[in-house]
């Protein structure tokens, strides 16, 4: 099975971008040959599809990357690991990527893993996107949509 994973914290303004996007593709009903699953800020729940059944998961984040607000980044976790960037990356201080060396550890099959990372605008409490990202995310799924179609190897 194929998963996009939705990352974020609703009330953080755009931090929830990952949330919204699976929202959309949700919404328009264009989940057809994948999972969508909402992880939110519960990373211990991504170990769940870590197993031998899992073809690929694409997390859709909210990450800090040094880019204007709006842009986003494609990379895989171990792009992250071998620049020793665990700490920061994302909005949740790496806890996603230090999940997945600690399934590392203790022996969990690792499927296939990249990661959309939107840069925020504004990480404040807040329901509600920045205009600037609410406006991208059409774009931003159609990015994830593409990206879950290619062949990551």
């Amino acid at each position: 099975m194929r998963y996009i994973a939705g990352i974020g914290n609703y009330a953080m303004g755009d931090d929830g971008v990952g949330l919204r996007v699976i929202e959309k593709i949700l919404e328009r009903k264009l989940d057809q040959g994948f999972q969508v699953i909402d992880i939110a800020d519960n990373g211990i729940k991504l170990l769940s599809y870590f197993t031998e059944e899992t073809e690929k998961i694409l997390l859709i984040d909210c990450v800090e990357a040094e880019k204007k607000p709006g842009d986003f980044v494609l990379f895989s976790p171990k792009d992250v690991e071998s620049e020793k960037m665990l700490s920061g990356m994302t909005t949740h201080e790496g806890d996603v990527l230090k999940l997945i060396e600690l399934a590392k550890a203790v022996n969990y099959p690792i499927p296939p893993l990249r990661v959309l990372g939107i840069q925020p605008e504004s990480v404040v409490p807040s329901m509600e996107l920045s205009d600037l990202l609410a406006s991208r995310l059409d774009e931003y799924v159609k990015i994830a949509l593409a990206e879950l179609n290619k062949d990551w190897k």
